[in-house]
């Protein structure tokens, strides 16, 4: 038998509602049949589904009674990659023409993200997401991490999203490396699709994994049950790698309590 709490969640018998944080494709060409579109990698959220979750996607807002309302309804969150957070947010100004912002998805992700964390819901957030739960918290970014890091490896790669081209080097028992359940190994082989990282870890986050060039490449809150950033994409890995589902998994686990 189900039930519902007072902010009308399901608290039992069924399967967490996961929202995923979608984006707009303003791009329209009826000649190609290109129409406006909001919505979110698929990748995503067969992820949430694979790990028996039940994904919502998130239109980008900025209007606080709705992020509260989602906030009141959902049982967990992702918060996907995409484009750069704006520099301004933590008080830079655009370094290069390779930063390109989102003002929209910033206007609702980060109040969105600082809230959940701030009600202790569960969160994984990913590449972008990484950088927004970072900045959302009071740290700051790397905004172009080949001309800013001294001798940075790539993090770009040629390779398809599905393959996995780096290690990262995970932090012993924290709760990311509880997660991926490596043991004693410590090295972690990841896809990597970013130019952006976090630089000022705040004071409400751990660094839980670099890469060999100490770019950070996961974080998390020890304060809170489950908050975790990573910088890879285990969405396109979930499907060949057991220890990148898990990820998932975790989520879904921690948003079912």
């Amino acid at each position: 038998m189900t039930e519902r709490s007072e902010v009308g969640r399901v608290t039992v018998g069924r399967r967490p509602l996961i929202g995923i944080t979608g984006f707009v494709q303003p791009h329209e060409n009826l000649s190609a049949g290109l129409l406006p579109t909001i919505g979110a990698r698929s990748a995503d959220v067969h992820a949430v589904q694979a790990a028996g979750g039940v994904a919502v996607v998130l239109p980008p807002t900025d209007d606080p009674a709705a992020i509260e309302r989602l906030l009141d309804t959902l049982d967990g969150f992702v918060f996907t990659g995409g484009r750069d957070v704006d520099p301004a947010h933590y008080g830079e100004e655009i370094l290069n023409e390779t930063v390109v912002i989102s003002p929209d998805r910033d206007a609702f992700e980060l109040p969105l993200i600082r809230a959940a964390v701030e009600r202790d819901m569960p969160v994984l957030a990913i590449c972008r997401g990484c950088q927004v739960l970072g900045v959302a918290l009071g740290g700051s970014l790397w905004q172009d991490v080949p001309s800013q890091l001294e001798d940075p490896q790539v993090h770009w790669q040629k390779a398809p999203r599905d393959h996995v081209t780096h290690s990262v080097t995970l932090k012993p028992g924290t709760l990311l490396h509880r997660i991926l359940a490596v043991g004693e190994t410590l090295n972690l082989e990841v896809n990597t699709f970013h130019h952006q990282a976090i630089k000022t870890v705040p004071s409400a986050l751990v660094a839980t994994a670099h890469a060999l060039d100490g770019c950070v490449e996961g974080v998390e809150a020890p304060a809170r049950r489950f908050v975790v950033g990573v910088q890879w994409h285990p969405e396109f890995l979930a499907p060949g790698f057991d220890v990148h589902r898990r990820l998932f998994g975790a989520l879904v686990a921690a948003s079912s309590k």
